[in-house]
């Protein structure tokens, strides 16, 4: 089973490497956490999904939502990576809690990796502050002009005869 996801990810990334800068990809994929916060630790599950533009300098926006005990978010964030370092920041808002109110506030990530990954995570809401260090798992949909990623990958990266 490792050998089938570790063939399965290559394969991924080898395809995405081989494209040309002018395109357009969409992630979505499961996000846990651990939130390190002022009533102890709990665990949350996410699902997030992003947009990515790597025409000139790659910049992404994306979209999440999470559960945690008694809590749940929804989430936006600017995004912005090279290779396979990033870093986002945007708005959160929070369901739950103590209270069962909706509070707004702010959250920033770093991570690493493209489609398998770590990530950590700062959020203030609230007057609460929380260190989230993840994992997280992203599956990738290229989009886009397909003829000219066809055109791009075969006539430059598929010259197998010898004549």
């Amino acid at each position: 089973m490792r050998k089938s996801i570790l063939i399965f990810v290559l394969t991924v990334a080898t395809y995405l490497q081989a494209l040309p800068q002018k395109s357009e990809v969409w992630t979505i994929g499961p996000m846990l956490h651990f939130n390190f916060g002022n009533k102890g630790i709990h665990a949350s599950y996410g699902l997030e999904l992003a947009y990515w533009n790597y025409e000139h300098f790659p910049y992404s926006v994306d979209f999440g939502f999470e559960f945690e005990k008694h809590k749940f978010r929804m989430y936006s964030e600017a995004q912005t990576g090279i290779g396979v370092l990033g870093v986002s920041l945007g708005p959160v808002l929070q369901f739950g809690g103590e209270d069962h109110k909706l509070k707004c506030g702010i959250q920033g990530s770093g991570w690493l990796n493209y489609f398998a990954g770590i990530d950590l995570r700062f959020r203030y809401v609230g007057s609460y502050s929380t260190v989230s260090p993840g994992i997280y798992l992203k599956l990738p949909m290229v989009t886009g002009d397909y003829e000219s990623h066809y055109h791009y990958f075969y006539h430059h990266h598929h010259h197998w005869d010898l004549d």
